[in-house]
């Protein structure tokens, strides 16, 4: 039993030992030479202005088939808005229109910007202007939009007025559920034009 208890008393001494000395590295982390060296670093011996040369490109290109344009873009004087209603096979809630301009923008990934609501009884779709893709792929394309209009929230056999804005112009016409179809009246042949009155 002594000599247990020895032995503990031993490595318990060791382990004082032990700590003592690891504390005192704490204190003193690094050897005061190596102090001293770090303080010393010479400086740059080559002035300044002949370290830094500019790159100067001249008569290259950039690779990438970017191009900064103007991310928004007003519609196009005599701009005409094609739309073109669908009923989708795989979903019984939507009515979609496919809009499409006659008209070439900037940017090939360009898109329409626009606000659509179906409010008691009125469909009410405004066309604000086309918004450049980010980042704009170079060229020119015809601007799209693609509106899904819920038709849960068009009751049947029921009609309801089709406004659209677009332009700086109003255009108003009836949208008409009856059953599973559909029936556009609209009496324009310019400005907005919708591609099939019948689904």
């Amino acid at each position: 039993m002594k000599t247990e208890k020895f032995i503990i008393f031993v490595i318990f001494l060791g382990l004082i030992q032990l700590a003592a000395c690891e504390r005192s590295k704490l204190n003193d982390p690094a050897p005061s030479f190596l102090r001293q060296s770090a303080d010393s670093i010479p400086g740059d011996s080559i002035p300044g202005d002949s370290i830094f040369r500019p790159d100067t490109l001249t008569g290259g290109g950039d690779s990438l088939n970017y191009v900064d344009t103007s991310s928004r873009q007003a519609f196009k004087a005599g701009e005409e808005f094609l739309i073109t209603p669908a009923i989708l096979q795989d979903s019984l809630a939507y009515l979609r229109l496919k809009v499409v301009t006659k008209k070439h923008y900037n940017c090939r990934n360009n898109q329409i910007s626009y606000n659509a609501m179906n409010n008691f009884g009125k469909i009410d779709v405004r066309f604000n202007e086309v918004l450049g893709g980010f980042p704009c792929e170079a060229g020119t394309a015809p601007s799209e939009a693609t509106i899904f209009l819920d038709r849960n929230n068009i009751s049947p056999d029921s009609t309801y007025q089709l406004y659209v804005s677009a332009g700086g112009k109003n255009f108003q016409g009836t949208l008409k559920k009856s059953g599973a179809g559909y029936e556009i009246s609209w009496p324009y042949d310019s400005g907005v034009i919708f591609t099939k009155k019948s689904l």
